[in-house]
Order: structure tokens, then C-alpha cells, then sequence
């Protein structure tokens, strides 16, 4: 007998076997069971969530002459016909070759005729969103009157593109993506019932590749056993084409240390070992989004990203080296350039120009760049209070033309005034938060001056305008 594909030798017979879809199931089921039985459904999701498999024993059980809580039995004449396709009670139309009125015309009046063995006909109509608008008005009338022997299941990924009138004419179900561990599961079945073996980590790293899609980890999984019997991580990743997770954290390092030359180099080593820069790219806007989510989320990591607890304490570690801001621009930079890259004739020149604006954040003078540049700066103050404000009181000062003040000097009241005058300008120019001027002076200004520095800061709270305004009046009034 022909080698079968292992998404076809898995594939579900009854609704016991379903990975995922508990909702759906249970609603099926039930219909079943109380015999309340729709004359048309609608299954959405997104590929290999089980939409035409769930449709199939849909199709089964309704005809079953003795049905199991819902479950076509399989031994009946009915479940032996259908599942040996040999009936003419159940028939599959795939809408994307099939899509034109005629087709359609045809459906119209073969849907007439009652079944042959069962009770039921029933018409399975795969990517349906493919039907031409002439189409789908031919369909209408046949949708919502159909005759009582007749039931339509029509399945889509895109079912924003079906007319409101059919979508009013059928019962939706939603196919949610199914959560890794239980693709992980199936997989673990798979192997072991074609007598080879995997490890957890390549299971798992199958399963996210395959992004909630069981078709897609079944085949990821049939091509790795096709190498060898022992599916290991370095296996799926050599098949998926992808970089190894250590790899991307040192990548990661090389952007956060703004390191052009290591960067570089990595991407030099990856292509040297055939990987592709469009999937590199992704791997990167996957790993910047986890880094992103370690910083937003917490402990909560693990459980959004299906993460060990060692994986998740990684993500967090590195997490820290970065900002929100730059987190955010190098990860709507790099997937702008997987974009891209599709279309470039040069993807690698493309990788690397973006690698390279992602490490010389410094060189850029937009908004974006210096909101993160002042983040960063925050985040520095934050950890080291004394230094910076060390560090502004001297700078700020010979900024505004003054030295840096003496004791006897800063007692003088024109002085304060001039120097606190001056410091408030150069910090609400360059943008930073109204706190940090009490922050700073705090550490190193005597009382008078950090007293100035809270009006200061009441000041900028309540109206920048009015605080100009008032400290320009006091500073003229004491110079008259």
C-alpha cells in the first residue's frame, strides 16, 4: 500500500478524537444527540484547526443508524460506506476550483434527489469565501429553503468575505488555533505510532511553528521523521530553516550593545550555513516580541507564550537591557523588512541595513529615536541617582552660561533665579519629565535652591507658559 501522509493517517474519525475545539464539539454533539439538527453551518478558523475533519464526522454521525453520545459508531453499513467513500450521501466541493455559477446550477438541482443509504445528504463546501458573487446569489435561495433531507457545512479561513445573507443563513462556528500542548500531544502519538522517537524541546518548537495548526505540525513532524527515525531540536530547526534560540539571544546581546561588527558577523555565519534572511527576519520580530511581553507581563510570560519557567526567566533577563521604546522601533523595523525583503533582489543587503539602523540608534534624529533615547537616560537616573545628578548640575550649569555655582553664590537670589531659570529651559527643551529637576537637585543643591526646585516643579505641573511667565516677572522684579 502507497506511504500516507501522517496528517491523513491522524486525521479524526470521531469527535472523541478532536484536539482542541472543546466548545464546538460539545455543541455538535448535543445538536446530535437531540436531534436539532441545522440545515446549514458555517465552521471559521484559520488552516488545520480541524474545520473539514469536524465537517466529515459531522457528516457521519448525523447518518450513523446508531450514534455514540454523538460519535458516529464506525461499524454500522452508513459509517462503513462513508468512511470507505463510497457513498454518494456525503459530497465534498472544493469551492476554490468550483467557484463559478454553473457549478452551483448543478449543486441546485442535484440537491433535489434524496440520499441513497442515510438520512441525511450531505454538501461539505471547502474554502467557500473562493465562490464568485454570482455565485453566492445562486446559492441563496437553495441556503435558507433547502429541501428536508439536505444539510450544507460550509467551511472558510476568511469569512469576512462571504456575503452578509449567507452568513445570516447558517450557524458559526469559530475554530480557535490550538494551544501548543495539545499539539504537542497528538505529535507524541504520531511518533510513536510510526515507530520513531523526539524529544520534548523539537516537539515543542514544532508546535509553535505550526501556530495553533495541527495539519501543519503533523507535516512539519512527517518531513523531520523522513530525515531520521529521532527527531531532535537541531533536526526541526535544520527543516524549518530557522536559528536556534541561543543564537537569537546572542543576536539580541549584539543590538542591545549596539555591536554592528558581531551582528554582522552573525548574519554572515547564518547564511553561510543556508538559512534564509526572510525567516531570520521573523525569528528576530518573534524573539523582540517575547522581550517586549517579559517586560510587560511579568510572571504572566510562561503562560502567554507557552513557555517553560527557565525559557521565560531568559526572556526577562534580557528584557532588562532594553527599553519599551527601542523594544518597540526595532520590532516594527525588522517586521517592515521581512516585508520587504520578498520583494528585494538583495534580501541579505536588506537584513543587514535594518540590523545595522536597529544598533545605531544614536544616529537618528527622529521623534522615535530620541523618545527612546530619553528613556534610556530615565532608566540610568532611575539606577543612578547621584552620578546623574552630578553629572546635570555641572553640565546644565556651563550650559546656561554660568559656572558651576559655589555655596555663597547660590545663596544670592539673582543667582538661584538665573541658574534655575536657565536649568528649567534646558530641561523642558530636551523633553524630559518635570520630577527629574527635583530628582537631581536633590542629592547635591543646599535647601534654598531644592526649595526653588519644588516651585519649579508645582509650576510645570499647573502651566509651562505660566511658569515662564512668573519667574521671569520675580526674576525681573529682583533684578530692578
Amino acid at each position: 500500500m502507497a506511504y500516507q501522509a501522517l496528517y491523513r493517517q491522524w486525521r479524526p474519525q470521531t469527535f472523541s478524537a478532536m484536539v482542541g475545539q472543546e466548545a464546538v464539539i460539545a455543541t455538535l454533539r448535543n445538536q446530535i444527540m437531540t436531534g436539532r439538527i441545522a440545515h446549514a453551518y458555517l465552521f471559521c478558523g484559520s488552516r488545520g484547526t480541524g474545520k473539514t475533519s469536524t465537517a466529515k464526522i459531522m457528516a457521519r454521525a448525523i447518518n450513523c443508524l446508531a450514534p455514540v453520545q454523538g460519535d458516529p459508531c464506525g461499524q454500522c453499513e452508513s459509517c462503513l460506506r462513508l468512511m470507505g467513500e463510497n457513498s454518494l450521501d456525503v459530497l465534498e466541493i472544493d469551492a476554490a476550483s468550483n467557484n463559478g455559477v454553473d457549478e452551483i446550477r448543478d449543486l441546485r438541482e442535484s440537491v433535489k434527489y434524496p440520499p441513497q443509504y442515510g438520512k441525511y445528504k450531505v454538501y461539505i463546501i471547502d474554502e467557500v469565501h473562493m465562490l464568485s458573487a454570482s455565485a453566492f446569489n445562486a446559492l441563496l435561495k437553495t441556503l435558507e429553503e433547502p429541501p428536508a433531507h439536505a444539510v450544507f457545512i460550509l467551511a472558510t479561513t476568511e469569512p469576512q468575505r462571504l456575503p452578509a445573507t449567507i452568513l445570516s443563513r447558517c450557524q458559526r462556528f469559530d475554530f480557535g488555533r490550538i494551544p501548543v500542548q495539545q499539539i504537542v500531544g497528538r505529535l507524541q502519538e504520531a511518533v510513536q505510532g510510526a515507530g520513531g522517537t523526539a524529544t520534548d524541546q523539537a516537539l515543542h518548537l514544532i508546535a509553535r511553528a505550526a501556530e495553533g495548526g495541527m495539519r501543519d505540525a503533523l507535516s512539519i513532524l512527517d518531513m523531520c521523521l523522513g530525515y531520521h527515525s529521532e527527531v531532535t531540536e537541531d533536526l526541526v530547526r535544520n527543516v524549518l530553516g530557522t536559528a536556534d534560540r541561543s543564537f537569537l539571544f546572542r543576536f539580541g546581546e549584539a543590538l542591545r550593545a549596539s555591536d554592528v561588527k558581531a551582528a554582522i558577523a552573525m548574519i554572515d555565519e547564518l547564511m553561510r550555513g543556508g538559512r534564509e534572511p526572510v525567516v531570520f527576519s521573523k525569528d528576530v520580530s518573534q524573539h523582540l516580541r517575547a522581550l517586549l511581553m517579559a517586560q510587560s507581563c511579568g510572571e504572566e510570560l510562561a503562560g502567554l507564550l507557552e513557555l517553560t519557567q527557565e525559557d521565560a526567566e531568559e526572556y526577562r533577563r534580557q528584557a532588562q537591557g532594553f527599553t519599551d521604546e527601542r523594544l518597540l522601533r526595532m520590532l516594527e523595523l525588522f517586521m517592515a523588512v521581512e516585508t520587504e525583503m520578498r520583494w528585494a533582489s538583495s534580501p541579505r543587503i536588506a537584513l543587514e541595513a535594518a540590523t545595522m539602523k536597529a544598533c545605531l540608534k544614536t544616529k537618528d534624529t527622529d521623534a522615535a529615536a530620541l523618545n527612546e533615547r530619553i528613556a534610556e537616560l530615565d532608566d540610568y537616573y532611575a539606577s543612578h541617582p547621584k552620578q546623574a545628578a552630578d553629572t546635570f548640575h555641572a553640565e546644565f550649569t556651563a550650559n546656561a552660561g554660568l559656572a558651576a555655582p559655589q555655596s555663597g553664590v547660590r545663596n544670592s537670589f539673582y543667582a538661584e533665579s538665573d541658574l534655575l531659570y536657565s536649568l528649567a529651559n534646558l530641561f523642558r527643551d530636551a523633553g524630559y519629565r518635570a520630577p527629574m529637576i527635583v530628582d537631581l537637585f536633590s542629592l547635591n543643591a543646599d535647601p534654598a535652591v531644592l526649595a526653588m526646585c519644588e516651585q519649579v516643579h508645582e509650576q510645570l505641573d499647573a502651566s509651562w507658559d505660566t511658569f515662564r511667565y512668573n519667574y521671569f516677572a520675580h526674576w525681573a522684579k529682583g533684578k530692578n
